[in-house]
């Protein structure tokens, strides 16, 4: 009797304890994990078994052609998809088996043929062996982080952690459909959390039920933002920008980012590089912008004043929506080089095109 209440009290301690990772995902378990990868004297998963006991990598699992009724999001298609159509958010990472210039570069043992540190990147390259602002394809060791080293590919970027260490991804409280995610027990948005943030950091946003497939005006990705006049990446102390899309980027990204201050172009000091987080002014050739929002050139809303619990807006207000990273780039990989949404050797001042550069510089086209 004794022994059967110890063993209820010890249950009960397990269901309250913080660290304990509650199975969110349903289904056999055998669908993702594999103990030994070993069954009647075979393999289970050739090559395998995968860090965690899974029975995949994180690409191999996300294989697919998007179709809007797929439970799981594909990022990666083996033969060539149609951009924007049966893409995600993210793009795919397609285009990087053609060409590094067009995607992050995932794959294991497939070097980046051009980069050997993220550009931008503010010194950071060398913090570990392979660590994640020098590349995405190797595996990170030396790091002096239990939560990093190991870490290769996909979850270079998405890395969720309990306590320091790694957490079962589709174990956090993701749940389902159009929601707005600002914590770690949701897995933060799309599991992006990370040490430059700090602890207990992570991208807040609205996550749109099918990954943008099939996004709308008035339903799609809602993404944070925040105008920060000071640095990115370890320079970045301001408490609400640890929280924003833009402030993730410049963990790897931050050289291009670093004090941006707005005003400088009316102060007499052009900017040397594009602004991101920068407020859309609401004067001048910004003013005639389109206000209804377009999911392929997505704005950033403020992290402190937006309704985030109210859903996606449809519409784009100049004067307090920004500009940011992925107003521009995409994620994962596109057609175009440098990850971008469009053709940028495409666009012509001056000869009547639309979309792309001149979304926001109507005077150009």
């Amino acid at each position: 009797m004794k022994a059967k209440i110890a063993l209820l009290i010890f249950i009960i301690f397990l269901l309250l304890s913080n660290n304990f990772v509650y199975a969110k995902v349903t289904g056999p378990c055998v669908n993702c994990h594999t103990m030994h990868n070993s069954q009647n004297g075979v393999e289970v998963v050739s090559g395998g078994p995968f860090g965690i006991l899974l029975v995949n990598n994180c690409v191999g699992c996300h294989t697919g052609i998007n179709t809007g009724s797929n439970t799981t999001p594909y990022v990666y298609s083996t033969s060539k998809p149609t951009f924007g159509t049966n893409t995600l958010a993210g793009g795919n990472f397609y285009w990087v088996t053609i060409d590094d210039t067009k995607g992050h570069n995932v794959f294991l043992n497939n070097d980046d043929n051009n980069l050997s540190a993220a550009p931008g990147d503010q010194g950071l390259a060398f913090c570990a062996t392979n660590s994640c602002h020098a590349n995405l394809n190797k595996i990170v060791s030396n790091s002096g982080f239990p939560n990093l080293d190991g870490r290769q590919g996909c979850t270079k970027c998405h890395m969720v952690t309990t306590n320091g260490y790694p957490k079962g991804y589709h174990h956090a409280n993701d749940g389902t459909g159009t929601k707005f995610v600002n914590s770690a027990s949701q897995g933060w948005y799309r599991f992006l959390a990370g040490h430059i943030a700090g602890g207990g950091k992570g991208v807040i946003g609205i996550e749109h039920e099918k990954w943008n497939y099939g996004a709308t005006a008035s339903s799609h990705n809602e993404y944070s933002g925040y105008v920060y006049y000071g640095g990115f990446g370890f320079d970045a102390q301001d408490y609400p920008q640890r929280y924003t899309t833009t402030a993730y980027c410049t963990g790897c990204h931050g050289l291009f980012h670093i004090d941006q201050r707005i005003g400088d172009e009316v102060a007499g000091n052009p900017w040397s590089r594009h602004p991101s987080d920068a407020i859309i002014p609401n004067s001048g050739e910004y003013a005639s912008i389109s206000t209804t929002y377009n999911p392929m050139v997505p704005v950033a809303r403020d992290v402190t004043t937006f309704n985030w619990t109210g859903g996606p807006s449809s519409t784009v207000t100049p004067g307090s929506d920004m500009v940011m990273c992925l107003s521009c780039h995409v994620a994962h990989g596109s057609p175009y080089p440098d990850l971008l949404r469009w053709d940028y050797s495409s666009m012509v001042a001056g000869g009547g095109g639309s979309g792309g550069c001149f979304t926001c510089h109507t005077q150009k086209k």
